[in-house]
C-alpha cells in the first residue's frame, strides 16, 4: 500500500513539473507582467490603491449589480439610466462569490476576478500550444502579439473581458475532444459562463452543432448546457421584471437603431475613414494625449482591419484546404466561425453609436484568429507553394509582425495611459 502510495506520488510530481514549466509559470508570469504595465502608469504605490482607483464607466455599473442587484425602474430616460440589466450577469456573480469568499470590498474583488480569470485564459492559451505540439519559439511570438495588442490590459482591469476569453478558450479546449461525460461537461461549463458573461457567447456556443458528429449526444450536451448561461439571464428578467428583452430593450436606448445586422457591409461604417480630417486627428499626438474623440476613431480604424484579417485568414485557409494539404482543418473550424460572429454581431450592435467600443470587442477575435494561425501552420504541408513565394512570402511575414508588434505595443502603451487618466478608450 505505502509503495503504491508512494508510486502515485512519484508520478503525480513527475508529471506536475512539466505542466507547471510549460503551462502554470508562463502564463502566470505574462499576468503579472499585464498588472505591472498597467501599473507603471498610476501614481499609488500599493497594489489595492492602484486598481480601487482605475474604476470607470462600466465598472461602476458591474459594482452596482454587485452591491444592489439588477434594478430596472422605467421606460423613461432617467429610469433608463438608473437600470442595470444593460449588462450580462456573469462578472458580477463572480465578483460577488469572491469577495465574500475572500471577505474583500466588491471594488477590489472586481480586479481580484479579472486578474484570476486573466491567469486562466492564460493557462488555456499554453494548454492549446501543449495539446497541438506548437514549437517554442512559436508559443513566444503568439503569446507577444496577445500580450501587446491595444486593449489587452482590459484584461486585468474591472471589466468582463479575462471572463470571458478564459470562458471562450475553455469551451473550445474541452470541446477538441467530446466523446465522454468530463469534456462535455467542462465543455458546457466554460460555455455557460461565456454566455452568461456576454451575449456572443450565445451564437458562439452553437458551433459545436457544425460538427455534431458520433457521439452527437456528448456535443449536443455541451451546446444546451452552455446556452442554459445567457438564456438564464432572458428568464431571470421575465419573472423579475415582467419582459424577458429588457437587454435587449436597453442596447435600444443606447441609439436610434442600435442593431444594424448590415453594419459590417454598409458604407456609412467605413466612410469616416475617407476622410482626411479623419487621418490626421489619428495621427496627431496630442490628440491621442487629449480628452477628444482619437480612441473612438482608433476604435473605427479596426474595424476594417479586423475585418481584412479575417478574410485573409479565411481564405488562406481555405486555399490550404481545398489544395489538399492541410490535416485537421476541422478542429479550427470553430475558431474561424466563431470569430466571424462576434466580429459581426460586434459591428452590428457598435453602429449606432460610431463604433466607439469595436478595439475592446476585437480582442478575443484576435486571439482566436492567432490560434487558428498556430493550427493552421501547425498542420499544414505549404509544399503546393513554389519555393520563391515561400521564401518571399516568409520575408514578409517576419517583417509584418514586428513591425505589427511595435505598433500595438505602442498603441497598448497610450490606451492603457489614457485609461489610467480615466479618459474615454473603449
Amino acid at each position: 500500500m505505502s509503495f503504491s502510495l508512494s508510486h502515485l506520488l512519484r508520478q503525480s510530481r513527475q508529471r506536475l513539473a512539466p505542466f507547471s514549466i510549460q503551462v502554470l509559470l508562463p502564463s502566470l508570469a505574462l499576468t503579472g507582467l499585464q498588472i505591472f504595465l498597467i501599473s507603471l502608469w498610476s501614481q499609488e504605490d500599493d497594489y489595492a490603491s492602484i486598481f480601487k482607483g482605475l474604476t470607470q464607466w462600466d465598472s461602476h455599473w458591474y459594482l452596482g449589480i454587485v452591491r444592489q442587484g439588477y434594478q430596472f425602474v422605467g421606460f423613461d430616460k432617467i429610469a433608463y439610466e438608473q437600470s442595470n440589466v444593460a449588462f450580462f450577469p456573469g462578472y458580477p456573480l463572480a465578483v460577488a462569490a469572491l469577495s465574500r469568499l475572500l471577505r474583500v470590498e466588491p471594488e477590489l474583488g472586481l480586479y481580484l476576478i479579472a486578474q484570476l480569470f486573466c491567469w486562466l485564459m492564460w493557462i488555456y492559451l499554453f494548454l492549446f500550444y501543449r495539446l497541438w505540439q506548437i514549437p517554442l519559439l512559436w508559443q513566444v511570438l503568439a503569446s507577444l502579439i496577445i500580450l501587446v495588442y491595444p486593449s489587452s490590459f482590459y484584461l486585468v482591469v474591472g471589466y468582463s473581458e479575462s471572463l470571458f476569453m478564459a470562458s471562450l478558450l475553455g469551451f473550445f479546449y474541452w470541446s477538441m475532444g467530446l466523446d465522454s461525460l468530463w469534456p462535455s461537461l467542462l465543455a458546457g461549463i466554460h460555455g455557460l459562463a461565456m454566455s452568461a458573461t456576454r451575449i456572443v457567447g450565445l451564437p458562439v456556443a452553437v458551433v459545436l452543432l457544425l460538427r455534431l458528429s458520433h457521439p452527437w449526444f456528448w456535443r449536443a450536451s455541451a451546446v444546451v448546457l452552455a446556452l442554459s448561461g445567457g438564456l438564464s439571464f432572458f428568464l431571470y428578467c421575465q419573472l423579475r421584471f415582467g419582459r424577458w428583452d429588457l437587454y435587449l430593450e436597453m442596447q435600444r436606448y443606447f441609439g436610434p437603431s442600435s442593431f444594424d445586422y448590415l453594419a459590417i457591409i454598409q458604407p456609412r461604417t467605413y466612410a469616416p475613414l475617407f476622410s482626411l480630417g479623419y487621418w490626421q486627428s489619428l495621427f496627431s499626438f496630442s490628440e491621442a494625449l487629449g480628452d477628444g474623440i482619437w480612441a473612438i476613431s482608433l476604435s473605427q480604424l479596426f474595424v476594417p482591419l479586423t475585418l481584412g484579417s479575417l478574410v485573409v485568414t479565411s481564405l488562406l485557409d481555405g486555399w490550404s484546404v481545398l489544395a489538399g494539404k492541410s490535416r485537421r482543418w476541422q478542429e479550427r473550424l470553430g475558431l474561424h466561425l466563431a470569430a466571424w460572429i462576434m466580429f459581426s454581431i460586434s459591428v452590428a450592435g457598435m453602429s449606432a453609436v460610431a463604433q466607439r467600443s469595436m478595439i475592446r470587442y476585437c480582442l478575443p477575435i484576435h486571439t482566436l484568429q492567432v490560434l487558428a494561425w498556430l493550427h493552421g501552420i501547425r498542420y499544414t504541408d505549404f509544399s503546393f507553394i513554389p519555393q520563391q513565394v515561400r521564401f518571399c512570402l516568409g520575408s514578409v511575414l517576419r517583417l509584418s509582425y514586428w513591425i505589427l508588434a511595435l505598433v500595438f505595443f505602442a498603441l497598448n502603451q497610450i490606451l492603457t495611459w489614457r485609461y489610467v487618466q480615466h479618459l474615454w478608450v473603449a
